[in-house]
């Protein structure tokens, strides 16, 4: 299983309008792309006067192949959301991991990029 996350570093008060853009423009969607909500938090756990906030999304996929299906799945619609995600974030990252027990899959392409 994959394990992706999503941290968005913003100012506490945008956290309810990111929140609402994830539930009307991105999870109706996701599913078909083959990714699974696990969750969404926030830290710290309370709104710090003058600091930002981090508002962590956390999805998993089936294995890699699903990982790059979902990916070759991203529509207007997708795009269109991280873009606005953007204009109310300081800073977006997103996190792509893997159990560190298992073995990795060997990598295919020679110009590959995650």
């Amino acid at each position: 299983m994959i394990q992706i996350v999503d941290e968005i570093t913003l100012a506490p008060e945008r956290i309810p309008d990111v929140l609402a853009l994830l539930r009307d423009r991105y999870l109706p969607g996701h599913a078909a792309r083959g990714l699974t909500a696990a969750g969404h938090w926030v830290s710290p756990p309370v709104a710090v006067p003058g600091q930002p906030s981090t508002l962590w999304l956390t999805w998993h996929v089936a294995d890699a192949p699903a990982y790059y299906r979902m990916r070759a799945l991203t529509d207007a619609g997708v795009v269109s959301f991280w873009m606005a995600v953007d204009a109310l974030c300081d800073v977006r990252r997103r996190h792509v991991m893997a159990d560190a027990d298992a073995p990795l899959p060997a990598l295919t392409e020679v110009d590959h990029a995650a």
